[in-house]
């Protein structure tokens, strides 16, 4: 071993036993820092209370806002889903018509029992076809009426082509339509309102203001979609429905996919419904076929929309509780000049006035941010239990808001801080 490798060790121990010195030096320093910057928040209760009051409520406006929306993507989510993701709805009108476009599917021919013909006959790709009619009517029983029920007719492919199952009882055959039967299958909440407690397979409804129908079976309880109950709802054979509401409604044809085939269905139900409708190559289509993935780029549209007004009030916020951490902290260095004159003059360094007006900004935004935590959490409570969006606060949101206020504290408070740090203790001795 060579003499000029004998030393190393105990530089080595040297240079270990500096880095222990300044690191008990700084974590002494913070929590000075600390102590000093509560004792000062302390000493302004008031100043302090409004700054944090308004770093929280902003906090606590951008969680509110971000907490609705989530809800609103999860609710709007969970009921698209209801639609089937491999099922299309062959309809006169387009979703999402817009009020230049009104006139235009106004004035387009109903969908109707020729057109259902012509794709049970002629599509191949589709694995079951529904044709859906719906009306609003009152029923009753037992003296007692149950208003704004949704009525529809159907067939015996209903159950395939949107997802309902059965609770109790049978489904609708072909031969309930084919003869126009008074069968009927009624949803969760007529159920609920009118047997409660009792077997309703067998009992009589008067629908509307004449028709009678005699329960075979009972839905699952489905749930709202779109802001819609739809476990008020009546069945009855598609054929019972002409004869008893007429044939001036239009239809809904719910066709089903098979997987991983909607786009070539798609294209299969429009040729389809072209040719039975016999449209030239250069007419445009006079019906739609509605897809939930259309549906769901509208909605993007619109939330992408709506976040970027989130974002936006969000730095509004930011910007405003910014200038209050750096208003109250130029305040409170101009009072307290003298005072640190006399700290300077006394051997602190100016690192550790710093740390103290950093610590100090911090834990006011800190505050600030966990009391709009707290308060958007509560909001977001609310909004689950009083409206049917599934609110619900993101833990990712919480640690947002809370280490996006601290990061505000510290950035809005540096400059204060540096102007506390750089002041020339000779004249802040002389401040008065």
């Amino acid at each position: 071993m060579s003499e000029s490798a004998l030393p190393l060790p105990f530089e080595a121990k040297s240079r270990q036993l500096g880095f222990r010195r300044k690191a008990a030096r700084l974590f002494g320093e913070l929590r000075e820092a600390v102590a000093q910057a509560a004792y000062a928040l302390r000493a302004h209760r008031l100043r302090a209370t409004l700054t944090i009051s308004g770093i929280g409520l902003g906090i606590a406006m951008l969680i509110g806002i971000l907490t609705v929306l989530s809800g609103f993507q999860v609710s709007f989510l969970r009921q698209l889903s209801t639609l089937g993701p491999n099922t299309l709805f062959v309809h006169k009108w387009k979703w999402g018509v817009s009020g230049n476009d009104w006139w235009k599917y106004k004035n387009r021919p109903h969908v109707t029992h020729l057109d259902w013909r012509a794709l049970e006959a002629n599509a191949n790709l589709p694995v079951a076809i529904a044709p859906i009619v719906s009306t609003d009517a009152s029923v009753t029983h037992a003296g007692k009426e149950l208003k704004h029920v949704d009525i529809r007719g159907s067939t015996s492919k209903y159950l395939d082509a949107t997802g309902w199952e059965m609770r109790r009882g049978r489904f609708l055959t072909d031969l309930d339509h084919e003869l126009g039967t008074d069968a009927c299958v009624i949803g969760a909440d007529v159920e609920e309102a009118f047997f409660k407690g009792q077997d309703p397979l067998g009992q009589r409804l008067r629908v509307g203001p004449s028709t009678r129908c005699t329960i075979v079976g009972t839905f699952l309880r489905k749930g709202n979609s779109f802001g819609q109950p739809q476990d008020v709802r009546v069945l009855i054979p598609l054929s019972a429905f002409t004869r008893s509401f007429g044939l001036k409604r239009g239809l809904v044809l719910s066709v089903v996919a098979p997987a991983g085939k909607v786009t070539q269905t798609e294209d299969e139900v429009i040729a389809v419904m072209r040719n039975a409708r016999r449209l030239r190559p250069d007419q445009e289509d006079n019906f739609s076929v509605n897809r939930q993935d259309k549906l769901l780029q509208g909605f993007n549209k619109m939330t992408e929309a709506l976040n970027i007004v989130g974002a936006l009030i969000g730095v509004i916020t930011a910007i405003v509780g910014g200038i209050g951490i750096m208003n109250i902290l130029l305040v409170s260095v101009k009072e307290r000049t003298r005072e640190i004159g006399v700290r300077r003059a006394l051997g602190a360094r100016r690192t550790t006035i710093l740390m103290q007006f950093l610590c100090e900004a911090v834990m006011v935004s800190a505050l600030g941010g966990l009391l709009g935590v707290a308060a958007g959490a509560g909001a977001g409570k609310l909004v689950d239990v009083l409206t049917p969006f599934p609110a619900s606060i993101d833990p990712l949101v919480v640690l947002g808001g809370v280490g996006g206020s601290i990061l505000l504290g510290a950035v809005f408070g540096i400059w204060p801080a540096l102007s506390a740090a750089f002041l020339h203790p000779i004249e802040a001795l002389r401040y008065e």
